[in-house]
């Protein structure tokens, strides 16, 4: 990188050279995660990380050196492509099923429920993966099965960033009866509570007298790639167990979507 450097004092160097790597390794990373917002110059970095400005010179030179940071006009130091590859890789390899399991049964284990997990295919919600629970009446939903992605507490997760005019359309494939104005007003209003509350508490349609909380999965980019819930006859599933339980479906599914990169805002 040519940017000017003006002297300053260098720290202390550590005593172990082993000690040495590691630290010069957490600071380059530090560094890399200090420009994960916005660019920055080297004078800034150094603030910001309490460094003096020749050691994050030299540090910032050896990551644009291998891709990891880039330098642009005016001095400023941004992302480097090999980060954008890396992270591409990642997120390509990434096997919700496997990374979200052992979550799941640690929310069965708790809640003593059947813990679903699934993914929208077009207008439907395709079941992924079921921690079975200690129940001995079971929701019959097995992996594989596929269902209108409005008729069920996973499906309606799975729409929270959905807009009006798409949430209407699917309201009304999803509906057993016929949809009117008001009850598709109804609906988008519903779903908009429960978007603002960050789980969906949802009663199935017909007698089979199933109730369902579930909320949804977000990856790097932000977007809702999953959703996991719970799902058991109504009689378990009461208005003061729910509002216990629905809190501990959200962290649980926000704890998921961190494992996959997604950043929760402050």
């Amino acid at each position: 990188m040519n940017m000017p450097v003006e002297p300053d004092v260098e720290e202390a160097p550590d005593p172990s050279p082993a000690s040495r790597g590691t630290q010069t390794l957490m600071r380059g990373l530090d560094l890399v995660e200090a420009l994960r917002d916005e660019p920055q110059r080297v004078a800034e970095l150094a603030r910001t990380l309490g460094l003096s400005r020749t050691t994050t010179h030299r540090l910032a030179a050896a990551l644009v050196e291998r891709g990891y940071v880039a330098q642009h006009e005016r001095g400023l130091l941004t992302l480097g492509p090999t980060l954008l590859q890396l992270g591409f890789s990642a997120h390509r390899r990434i096997d919700i099923v496997r990374v979200a399991r052992a979550r799941m049964e640690a929310l069965s284990a708790d809640t003593g429920l059947c813990v679903f997990l699934g993914r929208r295919d077009g207008d439907h919600s395709l079941h992924l993966d079921r921690a079975a629970g200690r129940q001995r009446l079971e929701v019959s939903t097995r992996p594989g099965d596929r269902r209108p992605v409005a008729q069920t507490g996973i499906g309606k997760a799975l729409l929270f960033d959905e807009k009006d005019d798409a949430l209407a359309r699917l309201h009304g494939l999803a509906a057993r009866a016929p949809v009117t104005d008001a009850s598709t007003a109804y609906w988008i209003a519903d779903m908009r509570a429960n978007a603002a509350r960050g789980h969906v508490i949802h009663d199935s349609a017909g007698n089979d007298g199933i109730r369902s909380v579930a909320a949804p999965i977000r990856d790097v980019s932000g977007g809702i790639v999953a959703a996991i819930g719970i799902a058991t006859a109504a009689q378990y599933l009461t208005d003061d167990k729910v509002a216990a339980i629905g809190p501990e479906v959200a962290a649980t599914a926000l704890a998921i979507s961190r494992d996959v990169g997604f950043a929760a805002p402050a």
